[in-house]
């Protein structure tokens, strides 16, 4: 997934967005500078600018992605004391706000005379916000996809926003971006969301597409909305960058941040998204249950299709923890079928060795070799996603050649000699026949 599709405003009150951004691992984000053509810095009001720092590198290599601002379009725009400064719980904290300079680095390991490469802002608390808590009216919609932990998300956010930053007014948008301009609001508070995080699914409820810019952002600012949560894969990021663009264009007073939902964990510049653990361990679940049962058979082949449309993160990490894999096929890792080296021969000599595999293959991996022989619809769902073919019972149909070996009787053996012997038959064999019959005792005769 590339990220030039979020938009999150740094301005947001918020250090619970910290525990989302976790450390970079590769750059792309909105309004962001590309790495090898970088423009010039801005500054920020009340912050030294960050030029400033980077004028102090011996090297001139050090390049920020940054994400968008509100004084980008709001120059002029006053800033607040965080309220944070006068809370309870961080009263012992000795660095409680992050510094307008810190960043991350996207290696954290290089070599003493390389480059230093590309950086990312740090995300957490800064001594200076740009809403007062008593105008805030804050509002979190979730779109797409289901996948685990989205109630912890808003939990966090509504807790966050309540009890850290003294903001009362939240509203949760239902059922996806449709649900700015139909009207389907509920009222959040940390007594709604207390227990939200035990249960499954979405507490706003969700949907796919329903993605209209205009009148999203004509509803945020009817509503005096001020503040946007964005929960979403790819498609719905997409979306948020489109309503930060118009919000800009507009010049309203609305902070739009884009918080990345998957269950692949195939978002470029962190290490982990929210649900992926989650994912690996049901996935092991599943995992263990194959291997139990192709023990218990002769030849047993257990396939175990998991989610990962074009990344192989959850069958990679699953594998790793269940160790009873013996093949995982991801969509990074091309793989061929026939002839030496390929599926089938590794397939045939692990169950010589073994009596029984088990294969994990991600949803997205061999689509090639099943659309050479299911036709393809070329469809996209609401999202705009290209649906996949199944390849779960396409890869179980092909490797019934491999493994369901039919014992047959060996006509020219001597068992059969004896049961004629013994019965006085005739071999009912005629003598055109009979090489016929002597060259299929002599293969290998697969059943399937």
């Amino acid at each position: 997934m590339d990220l030039s599709t979020i938009s999150l405003s740094s301005s947001l009150p918020s250090p619970f967005l910290s525990q989302l951004s976790l450390r970079p691992k590769t750059a792309s984000l909105s309004g962001i500078f590309l790495r090898n053509n970088p423009p010039p810095l801005f500054s920020r009001p009340n912050h030294r600018p960050i030029a400033a720092a980077l004028q102090q590198s011996q090297n001139d290599d050090f390049v920020l992605e940054d994400v968008p601002h509100l004084t980008n379009f709001l120059p002029n725009l006053p800033s607040y004391p965080n309220p944070l400064h006068s809370s309870q719980a961080y009263s012992i904290v000795k660095n409680t706000f992050v510094s307008q300079e810190d960043v991350v680095a996207q290696n954290i390991v290089i070599r003493k005379d390389n480059p230093r490469g590309v950086h990312f802002r740090r995300a957490g608390p800064r001594e200076k916000v740009y809403f007062k808590p008593e105008e805030v009216r804050a509002c979190i919609v979730t779109c797409g996809g289901l996948c685990p932990g989205i109630n912890t998300v808003i939990r966090e956010i509504v807790c966050g926003l309540n009890n850290m930053y003294g903001v009362e007014d939240i509203l949760g948008i239902e059922e996806g971006y449709r649900g700015f301009y139909s009207k389907n609001t509920v009222r959040l508070t940390p007594k709604v969301v207390n227990d939200i995080h035990k249960r499954g699914g979405t507490l706003l409820r969700t949907s796919r597409g329903g993605h209209d810019t205009q009148k999203i952002v004509d509803n945020i600012a009817d509503r005096g909305i001020n503040q946007v949560y964005i929960i979403g894969g790819d498609g719905t990021q997409r979306g948020a960058a489109r309503i930060y663009e118009e919000v800009e264009k507009r010049g309203l007073h609305v902070a739009v941040a884009g918080i990345p939902k998957t269950i692949d964990n195939d978002i470029a510049v962190i290490d982990k998204s929210f649900g992926f653990d989650t994912a690996v361990e049901e996935a092991q679940r599943a995992i263990n249950a194959a291997h139990v049962e192709v023990e218990s058979v002769e030849n047993g082949v257990g396939i175990v299709k998991l989610m990962g449309r074009y990344s192989g993160f959850i069958a990679m990490f699953a594998t790793l923890a269940s160790r009873d894999v013996d093949c995982c096929l991801i969509p990074e890792s091309p793989f061929y079928l026939e002839g030496r080296g390929g599926l089938y021969e590794f397939l045939d000599q692990r169950l010589k060795e073994n009596g029984h595999l088990v294969i994990v293959i991600a949803e997205g991996a061999g689509q090639e070799y099943v659309a050479a022989e299911v036709p393809a619809v070329n469809q996209k769902d609401a999202s705009g996603n290209r649906l996949l073919l199944d390849v779960g019972p396409w890869l179980s149909d092909k490797i019934k050649r491999v493994t369901e070996k039919q014992k047959t009787v060996e006509l020219t053996g001597r068992m059969w000699a004896r049961l004629l012997a013994s019965t006085n038959q005739p071999s009912f064999i005629s003598s055109d026949l009979e090489g016929v019959v002597q060259g299929i005792d002599s293969l290998n005769i697969t059943s399937i």
